[in-house]
């Protein structure tokens, strides 16, 4: 929009004050009533605007403080959904030792994990399915 409607208001003003417009008139009378009520609405119209205005960005700055509370909250979503961050738990067969181990070491680990611990090896299944990626069929549980 070129002009705003308090300037589109103020064009009108000053083609009537151009035209000489007569004002004492009974025609005029009612056009200059109208002129009025147009220059009010077209100041309460843009007051209204300026304050909606503010309502979005205080509206957007409440999203956003929202979002980082959440994601310090819960935790931040695409971490959960990528699965080369996945921890699991995986409990030692021979001393009953829990360790935390990522999705990566555990797929590298050749079916086969030692236990921090004790020091024993132990095997490990992991069972694919078509739709996902490799996961533990059992002992380690994600966490």
């Amino acid at each position: 929009m070129a002009m705003d409607l308090n300037a589109k208001a103020a064009y009108i003003r000053g083609l009537m004050t151009g035209m000489e417009f007569d004002p004492a008139s009974k025609n005029g009378k009612v056009i200059a009533a109208m002129m009025d009520l147009l220059e009010e609405m077209a100041a309460t119209v843009t007051e209204h605007d300026n304050a909606l205005s503010q309502a979005y960005d205080e509206l957007e700055t409440l999203d956003q403080d929202l979002d980082d509370l959440v994601a310090d909250l819960y935790g931040d979503d695409e971490e959960d959904e990528d699965d080369e961050d996945a921890l699991y738990e995986v409990t030692c067969p021979n001393c009953g030792a829990v360790t935390t181990i990522d999705e990566e070491a555990l797929l590298s680990a050749d079916q086969e994990l030692v236990c921090p611990n004790c020091g024993a090896a132990f095997d490990i299944e992991l069972e694919s399915d078509e739709d996902e990626e490799p996961r533990p069929e059992s002992g380690p549980e994600k966490a």
